[in-house]
């Protein structure tokens, strides 16, 4: 009896402990503006908070597909995985030589996939060694709060712990935004801004420091 009783009041402990750690928690939501396209690819985040923990860490999906990398801009925790499947009917290989994370993934056929664990905070730039129009970023955060915009420009981060944050709005080509932001419990902070969308790269070198030569 005595110990039913002590679990109980174990369980009601938890019950108080998870309420009020909920109501210490807030959203983060707004609209990012720019010419042409409305913040398609743009990604918004926070620093200044606490680091990834194990559970935020992911596993996502870049394929290669009609001899492109879908999707071309991808937004991770750091420690999560991302896994590159072929579905094409030629042979592919995918590199980086980006400083967050250097890899080589070799040359593999249709139908396989290959994956990339990304360890350091940064953006990395990844490409095929044989097709030069295939170029994808992948953004890897310190932090468990993030959201890519939708194709209006539309974010939202929920579950925020309350506190006080750096917001940046991150595209792939063109300068981030910064702006110091509060986030209280149980409301929402208006985090809307505007972006000046950069000039896409169209050229980069193989994994050897050559120029692409001709391909099919």
């Amino acid at each position: 009896m005595t110990i039913a009783a002590v679990h109980v009041g174990c369980v009601l402990l938890l019950v108080v402990a998870e309420g009020e750690g909920q109501s210490a928690l807030g959203t983060v939501a707004g609209r990012v503006t720019m010419t042409g396209d409305a913040g398609w690819n743009t990604v918004v985040y926070l620093e200044g908070g606490a680091r990834v923990p194990q559970r935020a860490r992911v596993t996502r999906v870049i394929r290669q597909h009609n001899l492109r990398f879908r999707p071309h801009v991808t937004v991770i925790p750091r420690g999560s995985t991302i896994e590159f499947p072929n579905d094409d009917r030629v042979d592919h290989n995918v590199f980086s030589l980006s400083r967050p994370k250097r890899f080589d993934l070799g040359l593999y056929r249709s139908g396989t996939s290959r994956s990339v664990t990304f360890r350091r905070p940064g953006v990395v730039d990844i490409y095929c060694n044989i097709h030069p129009q295939m170029a994808a970023k992948v953004l890897v955060v310190d932090t468990p709060h993030y959201a890519t915009a939708t194709a209006r420009g539309r974010f939202q981060i929920r579950d925020v712990p309350a506190g006080d944050y750096e917001l940046v709005g991150w595209q792939p080509y063109g300068e981030s935004f910064r702006r110091s932001i509060t986030v209280r419990p149980r409301q929402t902070t208006n985090a809307s801004f505007s972006l000046t969308p950069g000039r896409r790269a169209t050229r980069h070198l193989r994994k050897d420091g050559t120029p692409y030569g001709r391909y099919r």
